[in-house]
């Protein structure tokens, strides 16, 4: 697991903001190795971190990454993106969702955000804070000329 350039922009902001923190409901979608979740926890928030379902060594890292950073009181859930599950019905309101870099696979985006539009509808006043690159794949043709 590795820390994305997202992250730590995300996280960034998070401190930038760190006084609106404290007493917040956070859930952070797509956590990974969880910095800009761990960081809101820090700052005061009630963070839900979540990763993907179908990944349980990420829900792991999630884990492994509240321990070593004394929180392991923090909620990891697992959520796929696009699935309706008993974990997501089952989240309480939330003021803002923490999505860093997880616009990166195009066939993803369709269920990322039906999972942001649901938990949008759940609660209309949620904010979504969210970092991505952009990210292209460059095809270099070569030419020889003999």
């Amino acid at each position: 697991m590795y820390v994305w350039p997202c992250a730590v922009v995300l996280a960034q902001y998070l401190w930038f903001h760190r006084r609106s923190l404290p007493g917040k409901a956070i859930l952070e979608i797509g956590a990974g190795v969880s910095l800009p979740g761990i960081l809101a926890a820090k700052c005061g928030a009630e963070v839900i971190l979540s990763d993907s379902s179908e990944l349980p060594h990420c829900l792991e890292v999630c884990r492994q990454s509240c321990q070593m950073n004394n929180l392991p009181q923090l909620q990891v859930v697992g959520l796929t993106w696009g699935h309706v599950s008993w974990d997501l019905l089952a989240l309480p309101p939330q003021d803002i969702i923490l999505a860093s870099d997880v616009f990166f696979e195009p066939e993803d985006f369709e269920d990322i955000l039906t999972t942001i539009y649901f938990l949008m509808h759940k609660n209309p006043k949620v904010q979504l804070w969210s970092t991505y690159q952009v990210r292209r794949q460059v095809w270099i043709t070569l030419t020889f000329c003999m």
